[in-house]
């Protein structure tokens, strides 16, 4: 049964269902909880991030790539356009993990292509 999860699935969604995890425990391990607006953040990025990594270990398609690159981007740009980026571990989180997400969607889209030309 275990081989069977994770058979022909892709490194990097699962990579980033973790990511998403982290995401969601955030708000506890760097200590904004208390901060309604980037904790509830988080959790719903977290949310969409699972759901999209999810999505794509059944069966990935190539616009998932890119919907959680523009994820990873509003991230970056969250702290300042939600207005918290005035909390360094709140605004370090979400750089840490827009970052993160943006390094992974872009290698997810490079494997994409890749394999089309190989």
């Amino acid at each position: 049964m275990i081989s069977t999860l994770f058979s022909g699935k892709r490194a990097q969604d699962w990579l980033l269902l973790l990511v998403a995890l982290g995401l969601f425990s955030a708000p506890w391990l760097a200590g904004f909880r208390a901060m309604e607006v980037p904790t509830w953040h988080a959790w719903l990025m977290a949310f969409l991030l699972a759901y999209l990594a999810l999505a794509a270990l059944s069966e990935a398609r190539q616009w998932e790539e890119w919907v959680t690159l523009g994820l990873g981007v509003w991230l970056i740009v969250a702290p300042w356009a939600l207005r918290f980026a005035s909390d360094a571990a709140a605004e370090h989180s979400h750089w840490l993990v827009g970052g993160l997400v943006i390094v992974i969607s872009l290698a997810a889209e490079w494997r994409f292509r890749h394999a089309k030309t190989s």
